[in-house]
């Protein structure tokens, strides 16, 4: 090209961008190979999400490179001096830097998560200490700097004369105009583009993974976190959706206390006579125990090496009560937290736990303080992470602790303490508990099973590995039995229910657009003295513990929950309802839909326990599973946004 046509400042900006979709490209290939070899696609839906990929990397890499033409051209005469091109040459290698470090970034982030960068990329970047401490527990930098590094090296030894050609040049006649309209016109036609993605061209999830810049992936998630429901999602009658709402949590021992138009789900639980002595609860919400971790459906080869890792869950089990088929809300612990002990389903976009508007929400501890229960909640990790600490005291937990609180911290990540030494404090704090009037509702979240899978060495038999997911699965199955064999020997056992289950799976994997099958949890409701060991395979979710816990608590109670009494569902009934990334998924157990942005709904058939949603045609549906699954997001969206999910804390 002669100056003339494109000047060193636009030339070097164009070369910038080419650079940009290079990159890019190189991690679209990476990926395909692994989505090729997962899921079994025709070669035209690889072209096409190739070639919205490619659309999608040149729209998010001019937008991001307007600020840099800009600079060129209206602080030219500044960049000409020696302390503005250092300043020049300096932004260059930082944002060279930036690029290949997320690059690299995506490869590790989709073995972790299946996914391009998503919200939880948006929220591990809102805590940075937790998020190097992290990379760097995990990962060996010594062997992925370098060659970063290198990278960069490189690039900026190809571009350093071109950025001082592009510095030095004298402006030819209208060059700047000219050039500031060819980005404004480039601009015009990208930002339509990035608005109306990401794209979602074929039916596998991880292939449409593809279609979308990873940068772009992130700033989407970023700016829609708090998402909107009406005019994005497909929305029903109201008049029509609260019925079924109420339906979908009526009981043989409810009845409805909401008036016909309230937006409501109030209605009379009644369970019995209020037992003269109530007993104490400890809940315990494993971090990524997925029932992956417990699953005994595998073949005998596999079973084996399976009840290694989770020998204590499957012991606990035979004494207790477990529930087989229950899904968690989503892949973020966040979204446990909201789904259990609020008993609210998910909606668009981030968990009601991060959302302005939380405070006070319908919860079980705000239900069982009205019954005289006293309430705390321990946390083997800083409280501050992720809004939680803020989130518990906000929905009725009478006292929140965390790692700062934790007396003996003999081995610890920079996620918090070992299990162990979590579950100790757990069990003097509990003592301090139980040696006051009245009962109690002690909840607690470990931290050990989870990246970097660090933990103390000695106490289990497979050989402690850094970074080996299925060994700090098997530690935190340890750390779980030692401490419900500690606390068989304390007077306060025989009056407790323990409530046992994983906050979520410890990966999403799958094509479908919400692979249900990592979402399973195992579920436990131990007290030798009060429930019979049985075996439930009914359909529930993690929103459902609450209602089941007050059920064998025997309390009677005015309930607004989405959540319902898990021993009640009817033999082939239940539902579950998820969120991943933007996308909500409901399903009954043989048929499942998915609602997309956009107001698409996607339809599957689905089959409990370890399997992948098929997809279907809307014609194998029945309708009113679309309907229900509109329904409850709707409603739900609708009622906390107009605090109508808040009769509980009334007068706290």
């Amino acid at each position: 090209m002669t100056p003339a046509f494109s000047p060193p400042r636009l030339r070097f900006w164009l070369l910038c961008i080419g650079i940009f979709i290079g990159l890019a490209a190189a991690v679209r290939m990476v990926l395909t190979i692994w989505v090729a070899r997962d899921t079994p696609d025709s070669m035209l839906s690889f072209v096409t999400v190739w070639l919205i990929g490619l659309l999608d990397d040149t729209a998010t890499g001019i937008l991001l490179g307007l600020p840099f033409l800009a600079g060129l051209y209206l602080f030219a005469r500044p960049l000409k001096w020696r302390p503005g091109k250092i300043f020049a040459h300096l932004l260059l290698i930082l944002l060279l830097g930036v690029a290949v470090f997320s690059a690299v970034a995506e490869l590790f982030f989709w073995e972790e998560y299946n996914s391009r960068f998503n919200g939880i990329a948006v929220y591990y970047l809102i805590f940075p200490k937790e998020v190097i401490g992290n990379i760097r527990e995990s990962f060996d930098l010594r062997y992925y700097l370098p060659p970063i590094g290198i990278i960069v090296l490189v690039v900026y030894a190809f571009l350093w004369r071109r950025l001082n050609r592009a510095l030095d040049a004298p402006f030819i006649a209208n060059e700047r105009r000219r050039g500031l309209t060819l980005a404004a016109i480039a601009t015009a036609v990208a930002v339509p583009f990035i608005i109306s993605g990401p794209y979602e061209p074929v039916a596998a999830r991880t292939a449409n993974e593809l279609a979308v810049n990873g940068i772009h992936s992130m700033l989407n998630a970023y700016f829609t976190n708090d998402s909107k429901y009406d005019g994005v999602y497909a929305g029903i009658d109201e008049a029509e959706a609260l019925p079924l709402v109420r339906e979908m949590v009526q009981q043989n021992n409810t009845v409805n206390l909401a008036a016909p138009g309230e937006r409501s789900l109030r209605r009379r639980v009644d369970n019995g006579p209020t037992p003269a002595k109530k007993l104490n609860v400890v809940l315990i919400l494993e971090e990524s125990f997925g029932s992956v971790y417990f699953e005994d459906v595998y073949q005998d080869k596999q079973r084996d090496y399976w009840k290694t890792i989770s020998p204590n869950w499957h012991r606990l089990a035979e004494d207790g009560l477990l529930f087989t088929n229950i899904y968690a809300t989503g892949d973020r612990t966040v979204r446990a937290l909201e789904a259990i002990f609020t008993s609210f389903p998910p909606i668009p976009g981030i968990s009601t736990a991060r959302r302005d508007g939380s405070e006070g929400m319908n919860s079980l501890p705000f239900l069982l303080n009205k019954f005289g229960y006293r309430t705390a909640f321990l946390y083997g990790g800083p409280t501050t992470f992720d809004n939680m600490g803020y989130f518990w005291k906000t929905i009725g937990f009478d006292q929140v602790l965390g790692q700062s609180d934790i007396a003996d911290q003999g081995f610890k990540t920079i996620w918090g303490v070992a299990d162990e030494f979590m579950f100790k404090e757990a069990l003097a704090r509990i003592d301090q508990m139980a040696a006051e009037p009245g009962p109690f509702f002690f909840a607690s979240l470990t931290v050990s099973n989870h990246r970097p899978f660090m933990y103390p060495q000695g106490r289990i038999d497979l050989k402690p590995a850094p970074n080996k997911r299925d060994h700090a699965a098997a530690y935190a199955d340890w750390a779980l039995g030692q401490f419900i064999d500690a606390a068989r020997k304390k007077p306060w056992f025989d009056d407790t229910i323990f409530v046992m289950i994983g906050d979520h799976g410890p990966k999403v994997w799958g094509a479908a657009q919400i692979p249900v099958q990592a979402f399973r949890v195992p579920l436990i409701f131990l007290a030798p003295k009060h429930i019979m060991p049985q075996r439930n395979p009914v359909l529930g979710s993690s929103m459902d513990v609450g209602p089941t816990l007050l059920g064998l608590l025997g309390l009677s109670y005015d309930s607004p929950f989405f959540g319902v009494d898990l021993r009640r569902v009817p033999p082939r009934g239940g539902r579950i309802a998820m969120a991943h990334n933007f996308d909500v998924a409901f399903g009954d157990g043989k048929n499942a839909v998915v609602l997309t942005p956009k107001g698409a709904l996607r339809p599957y058939s689905m089959q409990t326990g370890p399997f992948q949603l098929d997809p279907v045609t809307p014609e194998n549906v029945p309708p009113l599973i679309l309907k229900q699954a509109v329904a409850q997001t709707q409603t739900a969206h609708r009622m906390f946004y107009a605090r109508q999910y808040h009769e509980l804390s009334a007068g706290q």
